[in-house]
């Protein structure tokens, strides 16, 4: 990110506020957890994901459920692709598109029977892919999109990225 000059006092509790304009940049919403981090004579602030504590056994349960059932899974988090199965594994931790940040900022879910193009990241080539795409939501606060990519979606269960969806609420109140 480039530096914005910008100066602020620390008070007397220790608080900074972050200006306006980085959490804009950021995405960074009012009552938002920040992950702060220190590198050398840095502070680094992050957007905080619950969805960072559950890689591992998140990651077994989407690449059985993929074998299983022959499609893909793409996890996000607010801001980021966290999981994938094998063949979209170039997208983890890359940015979502403007299409993807447009359903999560919604909190919508899409449902596409029909193989179109899809922007998954804006610096990849768009996909041609049937697709749902659940907004997991876990006590009121939006955490990410859960994405099922398949030739045919509707050979899959809809019940089935509920269950997913459900094991993360679960995971993650």
């Amino acid at each position: 990110m480039k530096a914005t000059g910008m100066v602020r006092r620390v008070d007397s509790l220790g608080r900074i506020v972050i200006p306006k304009e980085i959490r804009k940049v950021l995405k960074i919403k009012e009552n938002e957890q920040v992950e702060i981090n220190v590198e050398g004579d840095e502070i680094i602030l992050n957007r905080y994901s619950d969805l960072d504590d559950l890689d591992l056994y998140l990651k077994k349960l989407i690449d059985i459920i993929s074998d299983i059932y022959k499609i893909d899974i793409l996890i996000t988090n607010l801001n980021k692709f966290k999981l994938t199965t094998k063949n979209y594994l170039y997208l983890e931790n890359k940015e979502l598109s403007p299409y993807l940040s447009n359903i999560l900022n919604n909190r919508n879910d899409v449902i596409e029977k029909n193989k179109i193009s899809i922007s998954l990241n804006s610096n990849e080539a768009d996909i041609e892919s049937s697709y749902l795409i659940k907004t997991l939501i876990v006590n009121g606060d939006t955490v990410g999109l859960i994405i099922f990519l398949s030739e045919d979606i509707e050979s899959v269960d809809s019940g089935l990225i509920e269950l997913v969806n459900k094991y993360l609420e679960k995971e993650l109140e």
